[in-house]
C-alpha cells in the first residue's frame, strides 16, 4: 500500500518537475520575444519622432537562499542559534 502511493506520488513529482522545464523555457522564449519587441519599439519611435524612449527589460528573477547570498557573507560569528539551524558544530568557548 505504502510502495504504490510512494511510486505514484514519485512519478507526479517527476511529471511536475518536467512541466516545470518546459514552462521556464516557455517562458524564457516568450521574455525574450517581449524584450526584443520593445527595443524595436522604441527603435522605430526614435526612427519615426526622433524621440529616444527607453525599452523596458524583463528579467528572469533567481531567488537566492539568504544564507548562501554572497552580498550576505560576513565572516562575523553567526552565533549558537543560527549554527544550530544549520546544522553546523557550535564550540564552547566559554571554558
Amino acid at each position: 500500500m505504502l510502495q504504490s502511493e510512494l511510486a505514484a506520488v514519485r512519478a507526479e513529482r517527476d511529471g511536475l518537475k518536467l512541466q516545470l522545464a518546459i514552462n521556464q523555457n516557455h517562458f524564457d522564449w516568450l521574455r525574450m520575444k517581449v524584450n526584443s519587441l520593445e527595443f524595436e519599439r522604441a527603435g522605430f519611435l526614435h526612427q519615426l519622432y526622433g524621440v529616444k524612449t527607453p525599452a523596458p527589460v524583463i528579467e528572469r528573477q533567481v531567488q537566492v537562499d539568504p544564507a548562501i547570498d554572497p552580498k550576505n557573507f560576513s565572516f562575523d560569528d553567526m552565533g549558537d542559534d543560527m549554527a544550530k539551524t544549520f546544522g553546523l558544530p557550535i564550540y564552547d568557548t566559554k571554558s
